[in-house]
C-alpha cells in the first residue's frame, strides 16, 4: 500500500470514529416530574401525538397525571388533583385550574410540582407563561399573594440539580430600641427561594440583627435574640407557631427587657398571614418561666402596647 493511500484511509477512519462518538442534540419534548427522593425535579424524553397548541396541553396534563416510564421518576399531578379547565390568552400566558385538593401541597415538594408543571408546559411553543388557580382562585404564595404569571426561567436548576422558585416579600421586623425596653418596626424588602417557610427567614434575621439590614443605624435599634441561639424547628399549625430554640435563647441580652425579647419574635412573626400566635420550646422542651421573670409556657399573641408608636425605621432591600 502507497503511503499517501495509508495516510488517507487513517484520516478517514479517524473522520468516521468521531462521527461515531458525537452525540447528537436532543430537540424534542420532556416531561418533568419528581425524583424519587422528592428533593429536585427530574425528567423523561417525550414524543407527543398531538400537534397544535391546545392538543400539546392536554396530552401534557394528562401525561403528568399517569406514572412515568422511569419508575424513578414521580408524576407531578397528583392522583387527588384534578384539572377542571385551563384557558390561553392572547398574550400566550395558560391559565391553568386546579381543584381544591392542590392546595393540600405546600413547601417544597410544592414548589417541585410547580416546577414540573411549567417547565413542561412552557415548551409549547405558543405558551410564554402559566398561572395556577386553586378552586377558582390564584394560587397564593406563603405571603399570601398571588404568586401571578410563572415562566420556565422562574425555576432555577441549581448545581445540585435541586430547584428554587424566587418571590419578593416585605417582612415586618420588630428590634429593640435604643433603650431595650420597646420594639420599633423595621420593614425589610427581600427576594427569597420560596421553598423556605417565610417564619423561617423573619426568625433568621431577627438572629443575625438589625445591622445586617442595609440603611439599619445601629445607634437607632438593638438586637434581640441572644447570641449563639440556634433555631432548631419552626412550624406552623393552625396558625400557631411554634419554635423549638436552643437553650442560648434564655440568656437574655442585659440591654434590653425581657418582654421585649419575646415579643420581638412574637410580634414579628404574627404579621405573616398564617401566624395568630405563637409558642416557644427549648430544645424540644417547655419551659415555665423566661429570665424568672415571664411566664414562657403558653401560646403569645401580639402586643403592639411595646410597640413605639409612630416610629418605622426604614430600611433598603436585602436578598434572602
Amino acid at each position: 500500500m502507497k503511503p499517501c493511500q495509508f495516510i488517507l484511509i487513517c484520516i478517514l477512519a479517524m473522520c468516521f470514529c468521531a462521527s461515531c462518538g458525537r452525540a447528537e442534540k436532543y430537540e424534542g419534548y420532556y416531561i418533568f416530574g419528581i425524583d424519587a427522593n422528592e428533593t429536585k425535579v427530574a425528567y423523561e424524553k417525550y414524543t407527543p401525538t398531538s400537534k397544535d397548541t391546545n392538543g400539546l396541553i392536554t396530552e401534557f396534563l394528562d401525561r403528568m397525571s399517569n406514572e412515568q416510564k422511569d419508575m424513578h421518576i414521580k408524576k407531578a399531578i397528583p392522583d387527588d388533583v384534578i384539572i377542571d379547565n385551563y384557558v390561553v390568552s392572547e398574550e400566550g400566558n395558560l391559565s391553568v385550574y386546579f381543584n381544591s385538593s392542590y392546595g393540600n401541597y405546600t413547601g417544597v415538594l410544592e414548589i417541585l410540582r410547580r416546577a414540573a408543571i411549567v417547565k413542561t408546559l412552557c415548551q409549547i411553543p405558543e405558551i410564554t407563561g402559566v398561572q395556577f388557580y386553586i378552586a377558582g382562585q390564584p394560587l397564593t404564595g406563603s405571603n399570601m399573594e398571588a404568586v401571578g404569571v410563572m415562566y420556565a426561567d422562574d425555576f432555577i436548576d441549581n448545581t445540585g440539580g435541586e430547584t428554587s422558585y424566587k418571590q419578593n416579600a416585605t417582612l415586618n421586623m420588630y428590634f429593640a430600641d435604643h433603650r431595650g425596653t420597646s420594639l420599633v418596626e423595621v420593614p425589610v424588602e427581600i427576594t427569597y427561594d420560596a421553598a423556605i417557610p417565610l417564619e423561617q427567614l423573619a426568625i433568621e434575621q431577627l438572629m443575625k440583627g438589625p445591622y445586617s439590614i442595609d440603611g439599619v443605624n445601629k445607634d437607632t435599634v438593638l438586637s434581640t435574640i441572644p447570641e449563639g441561639t440556634r433555631l432548631n424547628k419552626v412550624t406552623v399549625k393552625e396558625n400557631t407557631c411554634y419554635v423549638d430554640f436552643s437553650s442560648e435563647f434564655l440568656n437574655k441580652r442585659k440591654a434590653i427587657t425581657a418582654d421585649v425579647a419575646i415579643y420581638s419574635v412574637v410580634n414579628t412573626l404574627v404579621e405573616l398571614p398564617t401566624v395568630n400566635k405563637v409558642q416557644f420550646s427549648i430544645d424540644g422542651e417547655q419551659v415555665l418561666e423566661y429570665s424568672d421573670t415571664m411566664k414562657f409556657g403558653e401560646p403569645f399573641e401580639r402586643n403592639l402596647d411595646l410597640v413605639l408608636s409612630g416610629v418605622t425605621i426604614s430600611s433598603n432591600k436585602k436578598e434572602g
